[in-house]
């Protein structure tokens, strides 16, 4: 914990109220005595109770002073007194109390936010790991097959940024479909991959939208093939279509 995030936890209020433990208060000195930030914030949060407290005193009424002399005067004995100080009103200090525990329950809520939100990041960066390595073995197992021939299929002109690839197994007639960089399609439509073969198309599928959505699993495995000799993407209504009718978006050749 870096010392912003010290100061936040709400060891300030809780020192300087009272309220932290033996070990707290310890180490809260030995902070203050290391980082001139903690301090700071310990002579900040003090100042702000000490201007409650002022702003809360009343003065003492005006026969205040001569019911004391009368009093001392019944005893026999009379001394110089200076005049009055202030008498504090005791009832900022449930006001202030009340204050601080908002503030400290402020601190504690925005802490808990903080750390529940930076454990959700960890837990997608570990998620987006997992998915990478898996995705790296399935590449690594394709790749370096040499019955394996590839098709690197290009945005067409509408879609210049569009991009897949394709591996194909030549000995299993196994077709694996790398997407690359594909828009999201809508809601009411999928992509569908075809292999081509003198021209003819061969349905392989349509690509699953919460693949999209998720990004749970960007290597697919498509329907087998028995002969190909380019590979191309169309976007199509949702489920697909046994003919391409909608727009061709990628295309590829072995």
């Amino acid at each position: 914990m870096n010392v912003q995030e010290y100061i936040s936890s709400g060891i300030v209020e809780s020192y300087v109220l009272g309220l932290a433990s033996a070990e707290e208060r310890i180490e809260f000195e030995n902070m203050c005595l290391r980082h001139p930030e903690v301090l700071q914030a310990r002579t900040n949060f003090e100042l702000v109770l000490e201007k409650q407290a002022m702003d809360g005193a009343d003065a003492p009424p005006s026969a205040l002073k001569q019911a004391i002399f009368n009093e001392l005067k019944t005893e026999g004995k009379v001394v110089t007194m200076q005049e009055p100080v202030p008498v504090r009103n005791l009832n900022w200090l449930k006001y202030a109390a009340a204050a601080c525990v908002i503030l400290l329950a402020g601190s504690i809520y925005w802490n808990i936010a903080l750390t529940n939100k930076n454990n959700q990041l960890q837990r997608d960066y570990e998620g987006t790991v997992a998915k990478l390595g898996d995705m790296e073995k399935d590449l690594k197992m394709i790749t370096q097959n040499p019955a394996i021939k590839m098709a690197a299929m290009k945005g067409l002109t509408d879609v210049p940024g569009a991009f897949a690839t394709v591996y194909w197994d030549t000995t299993s007639k196994d077709a694996y479909l790398l997407i690359n960089n594909l828009p999201v399609p809508a809601s009411d439509k999928q992509y569908q991959l075809w292999a081509l073969m003198d021209g003819q198309p061969i349905d392989l599928g349509v690509i699953d939208n919460e693949h999209f959505i998720k990004q749970d699993r960007l290597l697919l495995k498509a329907k087998n093939t028995q002969n190909a000799q380019a590979f191309a993407i169309t976007l199509e209504k949702k489920g697909g279509s046994p003919t391409p009718e909608g727009k061709m978006i990628v295309l590829g050749n072995l």
